[in-house]
């Protein structure tokens, strides 16, 4: 629930929210049962790096440098450790997309 949003705009928001996913893997199948080649290599890069794009966006932007106010104080709640955040999941990610071309 959003706080002061009227009911209905939570349930279409919330609504939104759940059919994006399943629109987006059938855009996805329809999209690789039709094309091949290096039009399937350019519009797969494409999509990541949009994909990639939009996590960075709302990793820093929202995250980071809005934060959340934790109930009570962490020790590890200061800039450094989420910037090793950050670079150990843009790691991990590096890795896996590595793999995933073999």
């Amino acid at each position: 629930m959003l706080p002061g949003h009227p009911f209905f705009s939570c349930v279409a928001y919330a609504f939104a929210f759940a059919i994006s996913s399943p629109i987006g893997v059938a855009i996805g199948i329809v999209i690789h049962a039709t094309t091949q080649g290096n039009v399937a290599d350019w519009i797969y890069a494409i999509s990541m790096g949009i994909a990639c794009g939009v996590f960075i966006y709302v990793s820093i932007n929202h995250l980071l440098a809005k934060g959340y106010m934790p109930q009570k104080i962490v020790s590890v709640d200061t800039p450094r450790y989420k910037f090793l955040a950050v670079l150990l999941g843009v790691g991990v990610i590096a890795v896996v997309m590595i793999w995933d071309t073999y």
